[in-house]
């Protein structure tokens, strides 16, 4: 392979992207391609203050967040994935500029203006949507909420993700079943993936 690629998991919180996307990473790593996870926002400087604003459970301004975002993810499309995608490697990514999109678009931002500020990024070749119902989603995460975790608003952004999946083509996955039936679903997408790209 002389590019990488890029896979993204996106979905509302609760909906197990961080489990899956460590395992997407690993089974990668464990059939000889070279793979690393990595998520958003980061661990930069600009990352640790969104998650500050994200777990004060106050409102916070939508265009902030959106810019703060944006912000956060050019440092990581410069200084990870771009890198990583010329060393060959899958990249899998918890969270990128959908969940922007989704979120601060429900939350008041103007939805033509995140998708401006995030057309220049680089576009992955698979994005996973793994949909729950938040009541199921809010229950795995337990007591401790932060600033979007109430059901009707992410009854507003589950939506907004299957309209997005509707007009992008992502790969929707049921979260709520069993784990590894979904574990399941994702490798075989991967295995139809792989086999196009050593067809290419």
């Amino acid at each position: 392979m002389k590019k990488g690629h890029l896979i993204v998991f996106e979905g509302i919180d609760g909906a197990g992207l961080t489990t899956n996307s460590i395992f997407l990473a690993n089974w990668l790593k464990n059939n000889g391609y070279k793979s690393i996870y990595t998520k958003e926002p980061t661990e930069s400087e600009i990352g640790i203050v969104i998650r500050k604003i994200l777990q004060n459970e106050k409102k916070a301004d939508p265009f902030l967040l959106t810019l703060l975002f944006t912000a956060d993810r050019n440092i990581h499309v410069n200084n990870v994935i771009l890198p990583f995608m010329k060393e060959g490697y899958f990249i899998v990514c918890d969270r990128y500029y959908f969940s922007t999109i989704a979120y601060q678009s429900v939350h008041g931002a103007d939805e033509k203006l995140i998708r401006k500020l995030s057309k220049n990024f680089p576009k992955p070749d698979i994005v996973f949507l793994l949909d729950v119902d938040p009541r199921i989603s809010l229950k795995r995460k337990g007591e401790k909420t932060e600033l979007y975790e109430k059901v009707d608003f992410l009854e507003s952004v589950r939506k907004k993700f299957l309209e997005l999946a509707s007009e992008m083509n992502f790969i929707v996955i049921p979260s709520e079943e069993e784990i590894n039936y979904v574990q399941n679903l994702i490798i075989k997408v991967i295995n139809y993936f792989l086999e196009e790209v050593k067809n290419d």
